[in-house]
């Protein structure tokens, strides 16, 4: 098979093609009204996607290089694999260097034929596979569909009246004959192995469907908890032959190591700079158009200085205006993108410059002061310190507990930080305190186990409060430096488990409290932050709320990092850990330069 896509390209911002592949002849020009109607117009930042006459174009930012990706299908073909495509051609001119070196990006013409031609081989690997796999799933379905089928209808012979005995036969031993023959042609019919006349009298009942995880919501605090309840919750796997539980256990280990420990000299996330890239400002130097082909709120304001130069009011306005826009595009709140521009336009206003570079300068700092001063947290933001320092205390370690809504990844997150701290000499310990949701205390488990660090748990059914405060009292006596509290996930406006939550808080007065959200989730995320400060700050006694924030899937937001900021800047609390992927050293901190880079890099 070979891929029907009709045309791939690869461009720089400025419109130079650097390298192409028409696989036909395209009615029309749809790369260029791309172009003209999206790019130049700035239309392409909330969507990677358009129909453009007879053909759908899928396109990826390189902004390490200004360079664009496109490919483009015919329409009524509806390919779904169109972005798969994209995404890799993209990963691919990054990894040859092509986006950072003129040289490279240069020689992409005469090189990257080899290249294209061995992703299109690999595209047709997956579809292949994913064929086989979706006409494999199909033909189970028929399968099972034709024995449910053959099932049915032979109990309804079975209701039927029975034939009359053959001459000198019993009308019983008859009668039986007579239904097994039908039920082997029955389950034959349905594509079943012929078996013994047991096996055809007696066809598989079809399955049931899955049970569904069981979530509790506090409200069975005082009933007594059964034999067979607690052996339901328990994903343990405490029955069965004791070799085959070892083996099974120490399988799902290995896999937990494949998926969450790092690969031999691999770099930590943390470990990892987030360089915002500087323009030269000597003069001569050559000046890169400033965004999509130097229309941007930037170009605007720089293409009208010259000379020495006093910026005005009339000259700062109108490319405030566009910076407002791009900023709202980017998911940063109206109310957000209005302080930020008031600050820059403010702290430009008057300023006198001297050359064209000058400009650039003065807008780029002052856009990274006004965007460091809403992520500038009001208390610190390094954990690691702050846990170090109370190594010596009397009162005992360091406590954080984690909470959030159903589903973020409280789980993971707080093994992220566990692995981190622990990397870093800390003496961790892991306290079980989703005490309600089924196979959260053996999730848990693994996690600790994959960790290689002590874990705390009671069971099910139990106080989570009561369960976070024997768990210090046992940290403090074995020396443990910090304890790591996880909690049922529960939504912000079940009154029964925030105010049980308000409890575990209020009792066990822990050093810091950390809301796990997705940063994916947007101003939704925003509004489950407030109501469970707004929970937390009523039935907690001492009006505790939430110490800072935990973002996971961080890194598929891809420039949509505007949702970030206006959850910081609303809310007033700190970003203290950002998930970037899955691995535990997929954990970082939030920098103002990588914020300000996926803000500004189109």
């Amino acid at each position: 098979m070979s891929l029907p896509i009709s045309h791939v390209t690869i461009f720089k911002k400025t419109g130079l093609v650097l390298w192409s592949r028409a696989v036909e002849k395209m009615r029309g020009d749809p790369v260029s009204q791309l172009i003209q109607n999206y790019l130049l117009e700035e239309k392409g930042g909330a969507a990677r996607r358009a129909t453009i006459d007879a053909y759908d174009l899928e396109w990826r930012f390189v902004n390490e290089g200004d360079l664009v990706v496109v490919v483009a299908s015919q329409r009524s073909l509806e390919l779904d694999f169109c972005g798969d495509l994209v995404d890799l051609v993209r990963k691919r001119v990054v990894a040859s260097g092509a986006a950072a070196d003129a040289d490279k990006a240069a020689a992409l013409r005469a090189t990257f034929d080899a290249t294209y031609d061995a992703l299109a081989r690999e595209m047709e690997a997956k579809l292949r596979l994913k064929r086989k796999k979706a006409a494999a799933k199909a033909e189970e379905a028929r399968a099972r569909r034709e024995e449910q089928q053959a099932a049915k209808a032979a109990e309804e012979d079975d209701d039927d009246d029975e034939e009359p005995p053959a001459s000198g036969a019993p009308a019983t031993e008859a009668s039986g004959l007579a239904k097994l023959k039908r039920r082997a042609s029955a389950t034959n019919s349905g594509g079943r192995r012929r078996g013994s006349a047991k096996a055809a009298a007696a066809p598989a009942e079809p399955r049931g469907p899955k049970k569904p995880t069981v979530w509790r919501d506090g409200s069975q605090r005082n009933k007594r908890l059964s034999a067979k309840e607690a052996e339901a919750l328990d994903f343990s796997g405490k029955a069965g032959d004791a070799d085959a539980r070892a083996a099974g256990e120490a399988k799902r280990l290995d896999e937990m190591r494949g998926t969450y420990l790092p690969g031999r000299d691999e770099t930590a996330a943390w470990d990892e700079a987030d360089e915002l890239v500087e323009e030269s400002d000597d003069d001569g130097a050559e000046e890169k158009p400033a965004g999509w082909f130097g229309r941007s709120a930037l170009g605007s304001l720089v293409a009208n200085v010259s000379g020495t130069q006093t910026l005005t009011r009339e000259l700062v306005d109108p490319a405030m205006e566009k910076l407002r826009t791009t900023l709202m595009e980017k998911n940063v709140a109206v109310e957000v993108a209005d302080a930020i521009t008031a600050t820059v336009s403010e702290s430009l206003v008057g300023k006198k410059v001297e050359r064209f570079a000058r400009a650039k300068t003065l807008v780029r700092d002052a856009l990274k002061d006004a965007v460091a001063r809403v992520l500038t947290p009001k208390r610190s933001t390094d954990v690691l310190r702050e846990v170090l320092a109370a190594k010596k205390r009397p009162k005992g370690p360091y406590s954080i507990v984690f909470v959030g809504i159903n589903g973020v990844g409280k789980s993971t997150s707080l093994s992220k930080v566990a692995y981190y701290l622990k990397e870093h000499g800390v003496d961790v310990m892991i306290t079980a305190c989703d005490t309600f949701r089924s196979g959260a205390v053996e999730q848990l488990r693994s996690h600790a186990k994959c960790l290689d660090v002590e874990l705390y748990e009671k069971g099910y059914l139990k106080d989570p409060g009561d369960v976070a405060k024997a768990s210090l009292d046992h940290a403090k006596s074995r020396g443990k430096e910090c304890v790591l509290i996880d909690t049922a996930g529960r939504m912000q406006n079940n009154e029964r488990l925030m105010r049980e939550l308000a409890k575990l808080i209020s009792v066990n007065s822990p050093d810091l409290v950390l809301f796990v959200g997705e940063a994916l989730v947007g101003n939704d995320g925003i509004d489950q932050l407030n109501m469970f400060n707004k929970s937390l700050a009523q039935f907690c006694p001492d009006g505790r709320q939430i110490d800072g924030l935990v973002l996971t899937k961080f890194d598929t937001i891809d420039d949509k990092v505007g949702a970030t900021l206006s959850m910081t800047y609303k809310t007033g609390q700190p970003i203290m850990f950002i998930g970037v992927g899955q691995k535990y050293t997929h954990l970082k901190k939030l920098s103002v330069n990588a914020v300000i880079n996926a803000l500004f890099s189109s």
